[in-house]
């Protein structure tokens, strides 16, 4: 029985080391880079570009030479009937009806045409170019997008860790003073409330530690998600939260000119002014005669019997080819108001520009603005997370030697752990208010 427990053992012991993968080590650029070729949406976006390519060659094609087949096959059961005047059977005065052609009737033709000249056609495919221009740079969007969304969970992540980290090395503390004060409650030297105090601390931040951790999880999933990853992956960070806080670059953000023509978000919007430009020549080529060329060849072959594959039977060549000229005319209107609406949505897009020019000068300042704040309400959350806990420190000591109270105790426990809090989310929020502010300044 030993050897097989232990052939057991040894099989859940190799299915488990099979379930488990190896973690993979990111600094904060390696996440961007692998989320650039894994992330979801960026991968979408990718096929995007592609579909886009795809009707650029379509839209061409249009204007290249067409080659069409047709093959018909008529079996009339009953001949169609004509009616011939009499006088040419002597027989004025009377209709005679007459049935005419063969029962069975087979045609095949093929038709080649080119397209000579469309205004249509023409804009048709700049205007397509110009959207392939449109996704390629909601592309480089995108991608700025994603890179910001890895960098704001990858600090998630950072920060809860910290939290986390500092929480714990208190909880430590705490539950040596609970047993410490419970030895002194033995000796009769502190009340029982006292000891009831500190673990109903030791609770609290116990519960605290608990929830903190299930937020690191949601965090670390999160990363993961938008890196690409699956849920099954496990990886590790190697830039930690003074990486981030000694690259604020804070003198280069706060200083640097704003130049709104290199902003990625105006750049999307004149691409986009550009297409809807396109668009309304596209609305008034419609106006533009068409001329089209045309080669066509058809063989038919007419039996009274029902054969086809003889050899030995005619089939009847046609060939023919020729121009066809389409002149626009009159359409009751439908074109002029086609243009009329194109050339307001191009009017349009002119205040759309305004008013983005106006709300990016207005975001630059006011994400200067907080940024500045909220890096002046971080280093004042810093300095008071030192000295209070200096003062916690100090009247841990002071309770000790019995010349602080519980309460004293219990007071500065409170102000460490909401200057802790304080300290954690000042720093996240200005971490985010630097990736705010630089991916404004930044030159696409």
């Amino acid at each position: 029985m030993s050897v097989i427990a232990a052939a057991v053992l040894f099989q859940i012991t190799i299915q488990r080391a099979q379930g488990q993968t190896t973690p993979l080590a990111f600094s904060l650029k390696q996440a961007q880079d692998y989320a650039y070729e894994n992330n979801y949406d960026l991968r979408n976006s990718a096929y995007d570009i592609e579909i886009a390519k795809k009707l650029v060659k379509e839209n061409t094609a249009i204007g290249l030479p067409q080659v069409s087949a047709t093959a018909d096959y008529v079996d009339y059961i009953t001949l169609p009937v004509s009616l011939i005047p009499g006088d040419f059977f002597g027989k004025p005065g009377e209709q005679i009806e007459v049935q005419f052609g063969s029962p069975y009737n087979f045609t095949f033709q093929i038709l080649a045409t080119q397209l000579v000249y469309s205004g249509q056609y023409l804009v048709g495919v700049q205007t397509a170019k110009a959207y392939l221009e449109t996704v390629r740079q909601k592309m480089v969007k995108d991608n700025m997008d994603v890179r910001d969304l890895v960098t704001d969970a990858y600090i998630g992540y950072l920060i809860v860790q910290e939290s986390i980290s500092i929480l714990d090395s208190t909880s430590q503390i705490i539950s040596g003073m609970v047993n410490e004060a419970k030895e002194v409650y033995k000796n009769g030297l502190i009340e029982d409330i006292d000891v009831e105090q500190l673990e109903l601390n030791r609770s609290d931040l116990e519960a605290t530690l608990i929830n903190t951790r299930n937020q690191g999880l949601v965090a670390y999933s999160y990363l993961k998600f938008v890196m690409g990853l699956k849920e099954e992956q496990q990886i590790t960070l190697t830039d930690n939260l003074n990486f981030f806080l000694e690259s604020l670059g804070r003198e280069y953000l706060m200083n640097q000119p704003f130049d709104v023509n290199y902003n990625i978000d105006y750049q999307l919007l004149k691409k986009q002014e550009h297409l809807v430009y396109m668009q309304f020549k596209l609305a008034k080529s419609a106006y533009h005669p068409s001329l089209m060329a045309f080669l066509g060849f058809s063989e038919n072959a007419q039996r009274q019997t029902w054969n086809f594959f003889d050899g030995d039977q005619p089939w009847f060549k046609t060939a023919n080819w020729g121009l066809s000229l389409n002149i626009p005319i009159w359409s009751s209107g439908s074109r002029k108001y086609n243009v009329d609406q194109a050339r307001l949505n191009v009017e349009k897009m002119k205040v759309t520009d305004e008013k983005l020019q106006a709300a990016l000068h207005i975001q630059v300042a006011t994400a200067r603005t907080d940024f500045n704040n909220l890096y002046m309400v971080f280093l004042n959350k810093k300095k008071g997370l030192e000295s209070s806990r200096k003062i916690y420190n100090k009247t841990i000591e002071k309770y000790k030697q019995g010349i602080s109270s519980s309460t004293d105790l219990n007071q500065r426990y409170n102000q460490f752990l909401l200057s802790e809090n304080d300290y954690i989310q000042s720093m996240y929020n200005l971490l985010k208010s630097r990736i705010r502010l630089a991916k404004l300044l930044e030159k696409a």
